[in-house]
């Protein structure tokens, strides 16, 4: 079936290039003096006024138009800003054709720029607009559909947007920002035939104060421009479906609704299904809780509290043995007068996840296989909640200020076997936690001249987490079988058997980080800007470890080392100066921060300090060969630091088999980090070019010092005396070649790190390299493909243990528009494994839908199923220096079911 399935797809691809063969019109368009005309628009009708092609000059003024067909008649336009359109019939196309054209001056000026805003694209400026139908034919669901259509844009697997090889930073619909601009939620979301036009803005900078004044260049933003049909109403879906699988009755509740006006926006988001599918994601939550509310540039330093991790599960969507998700949202922006504006969401999830996994890990130092059973049960329930303002009551002056709370409630449930040496041990571990953050963030911009500028920006972070751990565990066995307390007695438990395990945590935190900006523009080519700033952190941590005896009592272990608590203070002072100017096609900003930092701990009667300080420098270098073509060269030093957690001297359980100390004398780890890419996309035809070259040097890491007994391990935190080092690179070519968009990509990976084992020293290197090719069509009608292979070597080497493994990865997508009706869609995803120790780890994945939509009908009926060929468990190795494993994870089983939507 396999077989089959690969070689209808393959047909389906060869065939769709067959018919890819087509005729080209092309030549040059100037003005009345004979001088090229750059970013003209030309387009090419049939009478039918369908779309036949289009295409926009470039610095030479050349053009041309693929993908026409033989034997048709078509008009060609061309349209530039403030210049007389020209309209020419070509009739009855035969072969390749060259036409060139001369624009004058046109006093309608008015009636151009209604022609200009027509066009498929037209540039203005930073902003590229597409006009979506244009490139569409009608099957597309979501915004994500669109997007990947348009030239220079690409969405991946987990929405992400990229434009141009860049990440967009944001999504706006109408203006306004969709769900705080996050790209996942609004690609996903937004109905295709709500998007008329897509609006790509460069140089993108939120306070029109600093555009300009820093190094804006590669930040990109998407404004989607709603139809007309879709203001000011109330529009969106309604989804159900009812299905079976894995002996369940399976189902799905997916009602959408928005509505868009001048001053108001509202969206509402919710979804509830046992298919598998995870309405928001563990991506999509950090997102959110950890995205940089500031617009001006960093500091150098860092340090992450680790509030409002919430516990999630990083899991693949439908990659789970059963997944059940609750979710709902609100966005709503209301903009109250010109000079203020207000926006508020709330999301609310709720996933229970269930897992299945068999393993098997060797231990590298003391030789010992452990195979393992978990079976586990996680529950995360969610609640973000914002409220933010934007006060702009003129040009020169704007504050913004926006409030967030996160809450969560996790649970999880394992039950765990684990055989080594022929003795099998019953372990079960819950654990918990509801942790509650508070952020606030307030900014103020201010133009005072047009000389001199000024920005504060603070944000508040206040924390309190409580994670508590059980472990309920058979005692271990010495080698004359006789039972032995957990760890060898490192504990001191009572006697038991089972022992029962408990560890309580408390941390409360608070963050302020507070900074202020003043720019001095010295031209229109050079800027100076002073930077003052402090970031504050205090923690309090507790921790206690007790024993539930088999009597019902309970055994406190009162010893020092088995308990925290601890007050950690951690103040950064820094001031900073950068400079910035432009020289011909060159932008360089060279500057430097001077930090003071110290460190305090109070814990077991003592106080610890440590003081000290860092120059870190930092120098960009932007080479624009053309508007968008450009070399940029960026090197900067940074110093991160770490939590209480890892400052606490008592000892803590990280699992069953995993105790971990801190270590109250560590100080930042400082890194240097040189990079090189290169972007050019070619808008005459379409071609994308990305490159890039990046090494990091790490000095003073925080790594393990581990000592290793069998399969437990005891860890504490060092400043490693060896640097860490990793090299990265990576390339990507993509053109459009007529209806089909062709790419291919190469990347490269190297890393170096050190920890510490039973006192040894232990090297691991890390090599990587990958190689892929995909080819995607996109017809107006019939068949249309996604073909992508991808193939990757990896070479590990830890401590003198070798391994070699070669992933090789064919994703295949077919859909078919059969007449106006019916659209038949099936993707199919193959996995490659082997290894060089004789481990082969190969699984695939089916599915396909049959949806029915009769024009200008609001029903849509879709016959879908999910894993197909019923594939039972992924398999996945890992190798790393503490151990290489093989594990096998149950996923979901086939589901078939029904799906009904219903267009609002």
């Amino acid at each position: 079936m396999k077989k089959t399935l690969l070689l209808t797809l393959m047909a389906c691809f060869l065939l769709s290039l067959a018919g890819a063969q087509s005729i080209k019109i092309s030549g040059v368009v100037v003005d009345s003096t004979g001088t090229p005309l750059q970013m003209a628009n030309v387009i090419a009708y049939q009478k039918d006024k369908n779309l036949g092609g289009f295409g926009i000059t470039n610095d030479a003024g050349r053009y041309q138009l693929q993908g026409l067909k033989k034997d048709s008649t078509y008009v060609l336009k061309v349209s530039f800003l403030g210049l007389k359109t020209i309209e020419d019939t070509v009739r009855n196309v035969q072969g390749d054709l060259v036409r060139n054209y001369v624009m004058y001056e046109d006093e309608n000026t008015l009636d151009a720029v209604n022609i200009v805003y027509d066009m498929p694209v037209s540039i203005k400026g930073d902003t590229i607009v597409y006009n979506s139908d244009s490139f569409t034919n009608g099957t597309e669901r979501k915004l994500g559909d669109v997007l990947e259509k348009l030239p220079g844009v690409e969405v991946n697997e987990d929405g992400d947007i990229q434009v141009e090889g860049k990440t967009v930073e944001k999504v706006m619909v109408d203006g306004k920002e969709f769900f705080a601009g996050d790209s996942r939620l609004a690609t996903k979301n937004i109905p295709a035939d709500a998007v008329g036009k897509v609006e790509v803005l460069k140089n993108y900078n939120n306070v029109s104060q600093l555009k300009g004044l820093g190094n804006d260049e590669d930040r990109i933003a998407i404004n989607i421009r709603l139809k007309e049909g879709k203001k000011n109403f109330w529009f969106g879906e309604i989804t159900g479906a009812l299905g079976e699988g894995g002996d369940e009755l399976r189902y799905q509740a997916k009602p959408k609704a928005f509505y868009y006006s001048e001053d108001v926006s509202l969206n509402i988001l919710t979804d509830f299904n046992n298919l598998g599918l995870q309405s928001f994601t563990f991506q999509e939550y950090r997102r959110f809780v950890g995205f940089n509310r500031g617009n001006t540039r960093s500091t150098g330093s860092s340090i992450d509290i680790g509030a409002g991790a919430g516990g999630l599960l990083n899991l693949q969507a439908n990659r789970a043995k059963e997944i059940e998700s609750k979710f709902g949202a609100f966005n709503g922006s209301w903009a109250v007068n010109k000079k203020l504006n207000i926006e508020a969401f709330a999301i609310l999830s709720s996933v229970d996840t269930e897992q299945e996994t068999i393993a098997s890990r060797t231990f590298t130092e003391s030789g010992v296989q452990e195979n393992t059973e978990d079976r586990s049960f996680q529950r995360n329930q969610i609640g973000l909640f914002k409220l933010g303002a934007d006060y702009k009551p003129n040009a020169d002056f704007s504050l913004e200020y926006d409030g967030q709370i996160n809450l969560s409630d996790v649970s999880q449930f394992n039950d765990f076997t684990s055989a080594q040496e022929g003795v099998v041990r019953d372990i079960d571990q819950n654990e918990s936690q509801k942790p509650i953050t508070i952020d606030q963030s307030v900014n103020l911009y201010y133009t005072q001249s047009e000389k001199n500028i000024f920005a504060f920006e603070g944000r508040y972070v206040d924390a309190e987490e409580d994670p508590f751990y059980n472990a309920i565990l058979d005692p271990e066995v010495d080698n004359a079988g006789n039972d032995i307390e957990p760890f060898t007695g490192t504990l001191g438990l009572d006697a038991a058997n089972p022992y029962d395990i408990n560890q309580e945590k408390l941390v409360e935190s608070t963050k302020l980080d507070a900074k202020a900006d003043f720019w001095r523009v010295l031209n229109k080519k050079s800027n100076v800007n002073f930077t003052v700033g402090t970031s504050i952190v205090n923690q309090d941590y507790n921790t206690s470890i007790f024993q539930i005896l088999d009597d019902g009592s309970r055994n406190d272990l009162t010893d020092a080392q088995f308990g925290n608590d601890v007050n950690y203070k951690f103040r950064d002072l820094y001031g900073a100066i950068h400079y910035k100017f432009i020289t011909g096609k060159f932008t360089i900003t060279p500057g430097v921060t001077a930090h003071s930092y110290k460190i305090e701990d109070t814990q077991l009667g003592n106080t610890n300090e440590l003081d000290f300080e860092e120059i870190l420098p930092d120098f960009n270098v932007r080479f624009a060969l053309r508007s968008s073509e450009n070399i940029n060269f960026d090197y900067r030093r940074t110093v991160s630091f770490t939590d209480v957690e890892n400052y606490a001297l008592g000892t803590i359980f990280n699992n069953y088999n995993a105790l971990f100390s801190g270590n109250n004398q560590l100080t930042g780890a400082t890194n240097d980090r040189f990079s090189l890419n290169y972007f050019n996309f070619n808008m005459f035809n379409y071609t994308n070019i990305n490159a890039g070259v990046t090494y990091s040097r790490q000095t003073d890491a925080i790594q393990n010092s581990i000592v290793i007994d069998g399969i437990n391990q005891e860890s504490a935190l060092i400043n490693s005396p060896f640097a860490n080092e990793s090299a990265t690179g990576f390339g990507r070519f993509s053109r459009e070649f007529g209806k089909i968009r062709a790419s291919v990509n190469a990347n490269l990976s190297w890393s170096t790190f050190n920890n510490i084992f039973n006192g040894n020293a232990t090297e691991s290197e890390n090599i990587t390299h990958s190689y892929g090719a995909s080819f995607r069509s996109n017809y107006k009608d019939g068949v249309n493909f996604d073909v992508r292979y991808n193939i990757a070597f990896n070479n590990s080497d830890n401590g003198g243990q070798v391994n070699d493994a070669t992933t090789q990865t064919i994703t295949l997508n077919a859909d078919w528009q059969i007449n106006k009706a019916w659209f038949f869609d099936v993707d199919y995803d193959l996995n490659l494994f082997d290894t060089s120790a004789n481990v082969d780890n190969n699984y695939d994945f089916l599915e396909a839908a049959l949806y029915y939509n009769k024009p200008d009908s609001k029903w849509e009926y879709k016959l879908a199923a999910s894993n197909l060929l019923n594939t039972e468990a992924l398999n996945r190795n890992t190798f790393g220096q503490i151990a290489t494993s093989t594990s096998f994870y149950t996923v979901q089983p086939r589901y078939v079911y029904l799906q009904l939507k219903y267009d609002l």
